[in-house]
This record gives structure tokens, C-alpha cells and sequence, in this order.
């Protein structure tokens, strides 16, 4: 597998002519981290023979070099961390009429237009410190967000961003008050200015800077994982929660895929598709990456009633969701 990784737009425009079309090969712009799709790459080329080549970066550069390209360029298939980067781009991309796994795959989890499918579900999650004497008061709901007794007293990771903005449109998406009250006074929850990434809230959640923190659920499993001994350490100090919306039903986010528009070898592409909706791929999501399937594995389930339809309503409050509060 070859792998370029970007750090700004200007290495991105050489490293991109790397990239080749070839009836062996597949072109994966990814805006996922290397690290958390690596195993699926790997496993599909050892599947099919067929090479991947990787350009790995931040959403607005890939897509802005997509849209350069136009009818020249070589990606085949985008990798998203989170569905709005891809929805609010359809014209880059293709209908996936030919996909084998479209018809099994439920509803929810894919565009009715056919312009991309959810690949694995994530949520926000809830931390705590294990054993921490100084409050038993433990939010189930996002209802309870609004206590006075958690006000001043979260790591939270800045508002703005994506990760949370897809949480706040996922919850207003419910047109429930009692679940969104208290997003408008959202600054109130804050213990310090954010700052850095959800692994960073985690630390800073056992360093005893705030009594909870909110964090995408895998990178606690990350940290678990790790071959950091210190970030281990961390790990075992904090207990995860799930948070439910009033309904009894958690928000969730997806990763996505799609076929770009002019790609070059779009039959390797809907392939790679579709061994990632394989139940032995989607294992691998759970098993490696602590993301939740999108398709049913035998004897795996659930820890919590996801939100499944609140995943394509919530598009439609992007807007409203980008007036988050600002710090």
C-alpha cells in the first residue's frame, strides 16, 4: 500500500501526481487518520490483489483538490470521518448503482440519491473518573445538562467542531427541547477554555482538571490499547458512560464512503465498497477500531439504541448546529 499523508495544501499538489490509475490499483482519498483504517486497507488489497494508494488528509484540502481536478482527477474513493463532509458535496461525486451490498444495507445507512454509504457508527460519549468521591451525580440524559450541579465542571474539546456541531444537529434533529436547552448555554458546562483533542480532554479529566469530559467512545479504547504505558494508565482511570436523548436513544455519527465522480477504476472502487460492508470487514471495525457496525454480526451487540434516523435528519440542521457557542 503507498501512503501519502498531508500537513498542508502545497505537499498535497506534489504528492498527488504520485497517484495513478490502473486496472490493479485503487486511488483512496482518505480524511480519515492512517492509523484507524489501515487494517481495512491492508485486509482488502490481501483480499483482491489489488494496490491501494493513499492520500491521507484534511477534508477542505481534499475536496478543494477534487473539485480542482474536475475530469482529471485520479481519486476513486473518499473515506469521511463524518457524513456532513461528503453531503454537503454530491457533485463531486457518483451514484453507486452497481454496489452489491446497496440492497441489504438498511436505509439509514445511505444516501437515497446512491452518492455514498455508512461504513461504522460512533458516538459521544460521557467520562468519569473511577472511584472520584467529590460528585455521585453521573448525567444519563443530555436533559440534565442544563443541572446546576455539573455547570463549570466538563473538558470539553471546542464547540466548533465537526465532532460536536454533528452532536448538536443530531440532537436538535429530535425536536426535542428537554434534549437541546442546554446547548445555548453550553459555555456554562466548561471547567477550562478548550483546548487540543478529545484524547486531550481524557487527560486532562485524570489530571483532575474537571469532573467529566466528552470524547468520541473509541479513542478511550485507543488509549486502552495503546503502547504508551502513561496513556494505558490514563485509560484505566476513567469510566465511560453512554448518554441517551430523551427517547431512550443515543446520537450517533457515521464514516462514510464514496465513489468521486471521474474516478478512474470505479469497478475496484465499488469492490473496496463493497468488502467494507462485509460482515468479516465490519468485525474488523468492532474488533480493531472499537467503532460500532453498520450491518449485523453475529452474536455481536449493541451497548446502547442508537439514534439511526436522527443520522440523515440531522443534515438538515447543519446549519442551525454551526451557531455553536464560541469560547
Amino acid at each position: 500500500m503507498i501512503k501519502s499523508k498531508l500537513c498542508c495544501f502545497y505537499p498535497f499538489l506534489l504528492l498527488s501526481t504520485q497517484v495513478l490509475a490502473n486496472d490493479d490499483e485503487l486511488n483512496v482519498y482518505s480524511f480519515r487518520k492512517y492509523e484507524l483504517i489501515k487494517p481495512m486497507l491492508q485486509a482488502f488489497e490481501q483480499h483482491s490483489g489489488v494496490k491501494v494508494n493513499l492520500v491521507n488528509g484534511k477534508s477542505h484540502f481534499l475536496l478543494s483538490r477534487l473539485k480542482a481536478d474536475g475530469a482529471q482527477s485520479r481519486a476513486d474513493v473518499i473515506l469521511s470521518s463524518d457524513l456532513v463532509q461528503l453531503s454537503a458535496h454530491r457533485a463531486l461525486l457518483q451514484p453507486m448503482t452497481e454496489l452489491k451490498g446497496w440492497s441489504v444495507l438498511p436505509d439509514v445507512f445511505k444516501d437515497p440519491d446512491q452518492h455514498w454509504v455508512s461504513l461504522s457508527m460512533r458516538t459521544r460519549a460521557l467520562f468519569t473518573r473511577k472511584n472520584d468521591t467529590s460528585s455521585s451525580f453521573i448525567p444519563t440524559y443530555f436533559a440534565q445538562f442544563s443541572e446546576p450541579q455539573i455547570q463549570g465542571k466538563f473538558c470539553v474539546r471546542d464547540w466548533r467542531h465537526s465532532y460536536n456541531k454533528t452532536l448538536f444537529a443530531s440532537l436538535l434533529s429530535g425536536n426535542r427541547e428537554q434534549d437541546t436547552q442546554w446547548i445555548k448555554n453550553a459555555n456554562k458546562l466548561l471547567a477550562k477554555r478548550p483546548s487540543g483533542g478529545d484524547r486531550d480532554q481524557l487527560r486532562g479529566l485524570a489530571k483532575g482538571q474537571c469532573q467529566y469530559a466528552l470524547a468520541n467512545h473509541y479513542y478511550w479504547h485507543m488509549m486502552k490499547q495503546s503502547n504508551n504505558k502513561q496513556e494505558v494508565k490514563i485509560a484505566s482511570q476513567l469510566a465511560m458512560h453512554f448518554l441517551q436523548m430523551a427517547n431512550g436513544t443515543t446520537p450517533v455519527s457515521t464514516t462514510t464512503a464514496a465513489i468521486a465522480k471521474h474516478a478512474p477504476n470505479k469497478e475496484n472502487a465499488l469492490a473496496f465498497i463493497d468488502f467494507l460492508l462485509l460482515p468479516k470487514t465490519q468485525k474488523m471495525y468492532a474488533q480493531l477500531l472499537n467503532e460500532f457496525p453498520v450491518v449485523a454480526i453475529e452474536g455481536y451487540q449493541l451497548p446502547f439504541k442508537p439514534a439511526l434516523k436522527n443520522i440523515n435528519l440531522s443534515l438538515e440542521y447543519t446549519e442551525k448546529a454551526n451557531k455553536v457557542p464560541a469560547v
